[in-house]
């Protein structure tokens, strides 16, 4: 599908099942593989980028403030996920961003979590798949958090979980004042100052593309408790752009998902009225005393149908109307030639105290 026809049919992929979610992948994807917006032969190739990233890493191991790496061998071309743009390169994340967590060490010795105190601890419940929820926090001591430099939060950042339910979920930290990372979030902290050399909004919706979950769960630990590896974290591989482009599809990312929060809107509105709508057809159907306005209330339901039953919550109301109608005697005509319910009753009578006579079931006192 060509990109014109992609953005002319954006409605009407969106009405498709689980449509403005489907739509939301294929935007993340179709990004990170370098065609969802047109390269510029005049951008800065990823390659001289990548440089300065190299070197600002460089520069951080000489300042002590980086442990030297072993050096990493290049991405082999089969190693590649997909075929990204001549002017894109591969890395990894160890190449890109400084990524560390709280050891356990460090954890069992100092850290103590308390619904009070100086500097917010960011745990895995914070951490939603690009959100953070600064609710339900805990706290530690500033003393505390400054003894463990390494995990503080002190500058914007990727924060991924690594244990347990919301494994591999990722969100941006934009630091404001110093938080402090708990024992289950990793953060990925880009070798730039903000966005100078890498565009760390970019990072965000690789790792949150269907390439970026594959590379994310790739060595994903079978256990009791699903977890990730630092080695995997800083293993995953990444497609970088040069910066303009990055920042172009950003931009674009952005306008789209607004788009698909309006659509989603847009959608979520007709639910409710169609619900609305059900419910008062439903009501009329089953408190009509008359034929004739039973008649009209289910022919007004047949009319629209189609409509008020894409709507799964009214297919279970329709369901539970269909029961109840057929127990008020109004779901079939009555015929004048049927025997009466009360001969029928009196048949069973007879039976039952054939039975309680033969002794195959007890006689019931009133």
């Amino acid at each position: 599908m060509k990109l014109e026809t992609f953005f002319n049919n954006f409605d009407l992929l969106a009405d498709a099942p689980n449509g403005v979610q489907k739509l939301r992948e294929l935007i993340l994807q179709l990004a990170v593989m370098g065609k969802l917006v047109p390269q510029d032969k005049n951008d800065e190739p990823a390659s001289v980028l990548l440089e300065k990233v190299k070197a600002e890493k460089e520069k951080l191991v000489k300042e002590k403030k980086l442990k030297k790496s072993t050096p990493l061998k290049p991405i082999e071309k089969d190693e590649e996920p997909h075929m990204v743009p001549k002017t894109w390169e591969w890395k990894k994340t160890e190449e890109l961003c400084f990524v560390t967590k709280l050891a356990g060490f460090e954890y069992t010795k100092y850290l103590v979590l308390s619904e009070h105190g100086e500097v917010p601890v960011i745990r895995a419940q914070n951490v939603k798949l690009n959100n953070i929820d600064d609710t339900n926090l805990r706290f530690i001591d500033l003393k505390t958090s400054l003894l463990l430099e390494r995990s503080a939060l002190t500058k914007t950042a990727i924060l991924m979980t690594f244990i347990g339910a919301g494994i591999g979920d990722v969100a941006i930290f934009r630091a404001k004042e110093r938080w402090h990372l708990a024992p289950n979030v990793a953060k990925l902290e880009p070798f730039n100052n903000y966005g100078e050399k890498l565009d760390i909004k970019y990072l965000l919706i690789f790792l949150m593309s269907a390439t970026g979950r594959f590379e994310i769960f790739k060595h994903r630990k079978s256990t009791a408790q699903p977890s990730l590896s630092m080695e995997t974290i800083r293993d995953i591989n990444i497609a970088i752009p040069p910066l303009a482009e990055q920042k172009r599809i950003v931009a674009k990312v952005d306008e789209l998902m607004v788009m698909c929060d309006r659509i989603s809107s847009r959608q979520q509105q007709k639910r409710e009225t169609r619900i609305l709508i059900n419910n008062a057809a439903i009501g009329q159907l089953l408190t009509a005393r008359e034929p004739e306005v039973f008649n009209k209330s289910w022919q007004h339901i047949c009319n629209n149908f189609d409509l008020l039953y894409s709507t799964p919550d009214n297919i279970g109301k329709l369901r539970q109307a269909i029961l109840q109608l057929a127990v008020q005697g109004k779901l079939v005509p009555q015929d004048e030639n049927d025997e009466p319910a009360s001969v029928l009753l009196e048949k069973i009578r007879v039976e039952k105290e054939q039975l309680v006579k033969e002794g195959k079931i007890k006689k019931r006192f009133h």
